[in-house]
């Protein structure tokens, strides 16, 4: 669900920052385009993790189902309508600074989305647990309250058809995320026993697809722009290496970030891993190419890469970032 709303607000803070740049979109939170794509983004939220409610159903959980059914549609509406504004806030007062959009929304409303996921769901579960009139009223309260932003902000089917590539790639995503999740389970002793890693692991899957989601958004604006023309075009490499002369820095700091936390939570001393701090930045220099071609080729299939290539670089981040990791944790403990 965090990797969810982070692929579906991700994409809308690029969709903002390209239609800020070409003068589609006013640089005001009360813009009712605003309020049109965050209701969109609300409603494309809640049919993946129904989905995925129904694969729980299908493999065995039945125990109150219906209450978690509520407490994931009222936590994502919940969340989705406060991630959405904050998405619109970043993006337009980054735009009105003088600052681009694309280098500092995307990372920031996925943390937020990451912050925001599980408080919400222990706040209904806790809700639900108290008092079970709250917690029915509560979640009719905000089913009423979607159907109100659906009505005033003019929400048609037509235009939620124009975002089927986005419905369809978050679906899809939100089923292949799995992989990483299966991959992290087998493997999950291996990476406790390196220690760093098993601290440092949500850190590095966060930086790699902070890396990729920036490189994608600067990419869709300057196609839409028409600023690359071909795709060995100098820009857009001078923006990766611009990026890739920050990512020493940032392994050595995930390092120091794992050290920290091992010394105050397990009382031991721990040396850092020389290997991580090598190969980081090429890691990240290959999610970032792979963001880029992935962006540029999608454009040139007349597929809005704002709607899709956040989504897919976000996830595809979590599986290399997984195997990454693996293989770090296979060096330093063996087997």
């Amino acid at each position: 669900m965090m990797g969810l709303r982070g692929n579906v607000f991700g994409s809308m803070a690029s969709r903002f920052s390209t239609m800020l740049y070409l003068g589609d979109l006013e640089p005001k939170i009360k813009e009712k385009k605003v309020l049109k794509n965050v209701v969109i983004a609300m409603l494309l939220s809640l049919i993946p993790v129904t989905l995925l409610w129904l694969i729980g159903i299908l493999r065995g959980i039945r125990v109150h189902s219906f209450q978690i059914l509520l407490i994931v549609i009222s936590s994502t509406i919940l969340v989705s309508l406060l991630l959405g504004y904050f998405t619109a806030f970043v993006t337009i007062f980054s735009f009105k600074r003088g600052t681009d959009p694309d280098s500092v929304a995307a990372p920031l409303v996925a943390s937020m989305g990451d912050l925001l996921t599980i408080p919400s769901l222990i706040m209904f579960i806790l809700i639900l647990e108290s008092s079970k009139p709250i917690f029915w009223s509560s979640n009719f309260l905000l089913i009423l309250l979607l159907l109100f932003l659906v009505r005033i902000g003019k929400v048609r089917k037509a235009e939620l058809l124009e975002f089927r590539e986005l419905f369809a790639t978050i679906t899809v995503l939100a089923l292949l995320s799995l992989i990483s999740g299966f991959t992290l389970e087998r493997f999950s002793h291996l990476i406790q026993a390196s220690i760093i890693l098993g601290f440092a692991y949500p850190s590095l899957l966060s930086s790699f697809g902070n890396y990729g989601s920036v490189v994608a958004a600067k990419t869709s604006t300057k196609l839409h722009l028409g600023e690359i023309d071909k795709f060995f075009s100098i820009e857009p490499f001078m923006d990766i290496l611009a990026l890739f002369a920050t990512t020493p820095i940032i392994g050595v700091l995930i390092n120091l970030f794992g050290i920290i936390v091992a010394s105050l939570t397990l009382g031991i001393k721990v040396k850092p891993i020389y290997a991580l701090a090598l190969t980081y930045p090429f890691m990240a220099l290959f999610i970032m190419f792979y963001s880029y071609t992935i962006s540029y080729f999608l454009f040139k299939k007349n597929i809005d890469p704002d709607n899709v290539a956040i989504p897919l670089i976000s996830n595809n981040s979590d599986i290399f970032g997984t195997v990454y990791t693996v293989l770090m944790a296979k060096l330093i403990v063996g087997g």
